[in-house]
């Protein structure tokens, strides 16, 4: 998960932010509405850097995550991940956790220089074996795993070749994943490609806040276009390995109006929204890049080729969506140095609102004709606070409420929607946010993360997935 919203330009005013859920109204349909029908999988996630720790455990060599936390001043607490939530040590307490919510899916990732220290070639077993724990262990528990491939922990080593802007990096992402489908295919059905290409591209090589906190035009769009190569490239690997596999992606979905009625305002929303969402979804699902710009796509500043439309095109099997309820207001202006010619910028970040779940699953769902996975939605920061106060989160509470009666009122308009999964399944580490968040169904305590503590959300949780149906 990343809480921060792509912001160009001034930024006149910003509210809550979409995993704020105070001010917010709360939906009074939920509890009229009809119950999740039997096949609808309820299902929580996490990420390998934000859980896992053992960075430089059993094989495992260094990420851009691990070299970027390093770094003074980039992480708010200066904290890493280097231990985080223990799961490589603690992972049976994880999916104990799972089981005793009742949860179906559980969408993790794996970690690439686990896997490959060297970013390709030799396979580190003591990784493979990892993974195969969780797998077999999962599939014990009832619980279907829903793996992605890439959650932004880039190995080093690929970083020190160029990274995302070099457009071999999608080569050797295929070939990762076509190690993984070997792998792993035989027991996991369900793959996410990659998670929010966006984070890793512009915030990234062009804002500089993720890793490897870079802030370069040329950078920014050369690692998108090899982004949307990834994800064609790794399709097709992902298939030739295994056939039967459920492939798809996971966006991070935003919502944008424009700011008023007038026709400056209402291009420059088109736009914005063209760049936010559709550059990281069109390409894969149509081989093309939308007009976002006033002076047209710059193709030869993102190192295109000829054949790209065919590389990037893959047909997948589901459109996976991350989704944090919010909704930004964009007006016509000066914008972000490095993109002069999207000439728009935000001026508000609305805080969570009833419909926004609703109107953003409907939008995936008919844009694309493809069944929709929720991969990720969630809320309800507590900020730090001691665990007692945090076990009772009555705010995440309503806040889930409201997401789950937007996802079924999209699905009594019509939304094949099939999973949806929680962020997180426990206190995690918040990227360049640290320790200082927890977003969790369960409380982990950072100082000695072996117990999970379950919240009031977990058991509000575990209840709507054993009634199926939303209660006030």
């Amino acid at each position: 998960m990343d809480r921060r919203t792509f912001l160009v330009g001034s930024v006149a005013a910003v509210a809550a932010g979409a995993g704020a859920c105070n001010g917010f109204a709360e939906d009074k349909t939920a509890a009229s509405l009809p119950p999740f029908t039997r096949d609808f999988l309820f299902g929580a996630a996490t990420s390998s850097v934000q859980i896992e720790g053992a960075a430089r455990e059993d094989g495992k060599s260094e990420s851009i995550w691990d070299r970027f936390a390093d770094r003074p001043g980039v992480i708010a607490d200066g904290s890493n991940p280097s231990v985080a939530c223990d799961s490589y040590h603690q992972w049976r307490r994880d999916v104990a956790l799972l089981k005793e919510m009742g949860l179906q899916s559980y969408r993790f990732s794996i970690a690439w220089p686990r896997i490959l220290p060297a970013g390709s070639g030799q396979i580190n077993e003591r990784g493979v074996d990892y993974y195969n724990g969780i797998i077999d262990a999962l599939l014990s528990a009832g619980v279907r795993p829903l793996v992605t491939a890439y959650h932004w922990d880039l190995p080093q080593i690929l970083q020190d070749k160029g990274g995302w802007p070099n457009r071999d990096t999608a080569e050797r992402f295929a070939d990762y994943v076509q190690i993984l489908a070997q792998r792993f295919g035989d027991r996991v059905v369900h793959w996410c490609l990659l998670n929010e290409p966006q984070a890793f591209t512009v915030w990234a090589y062009g804002h500089g806040v993720h890793a490897p906190g870079k802030s370069d035009r040329g950078q920014m769009l050369r690692a998108i276009h090899t982004s949307n190569l990834a994800q064609g490239a790794g399709f097709r690997a992902v298939k030739s390995a295994r056939s039967h596999a459920q492939v798809g992606i996971a966006h991070d979905m935003e919502l944008f109006d424009p700011a008023t009625s007038s026709e400056a305002d209402q291009q420059a929303c088109e736009r914005f929204r063209a760049f936010r969402n559709l550059w990281f979804l069109d390409p894969v699902f149509t081989g093309k890049y939308p007009d976002a710009f006033v002076n047209g796509v710059p193709y030869e500043e993102m190192g295109w080729k000829s054949g790209d439309e065919r590389r990037m095109r893959a047909a997948l099997d589901f459109s996976g969506m991350n989704f944090y309820g919010g909704r930004t207001l964009i007006a016509a202006g000066e914008d972000w140095e490095l993109l002069k010619e999207l000439n728009a910028h935000a001026t508000t970040r609305n805080g969570y609102e009833p419909d926004t779940m609703e109107r953003a699953c409907l939008w995936m769902a008919n844009r694309y004709s493809r069944p929709v996975v929720v991969t990720e939605t969630g809320g309800g920061d507590e900020e730090g606070v001691s665990p007692e106060k945090a076990v009772h989160d009555q705010a995440r509470i309503a806040w889930l409420r409201n997401a789950f009666s937007g996802i079924r009122q999209a699905q009594l308009k019509g939304a094949a929607i099939q999973s949806v999964h929680v962020w997180s399944l426990i206190d995690d580490w918040e990227w360049q946010d640290g320790f200082k968040d927890h977003l969790g169904l369960a409380w982990v305590d950072f100082t000695n993360p072996v117990q999970r503590i379950p919240k009031d959300s977990a058991r509000w949780y575990a209840d709507l997935i054993r009634t199926r149906r939303l209660a006030t």
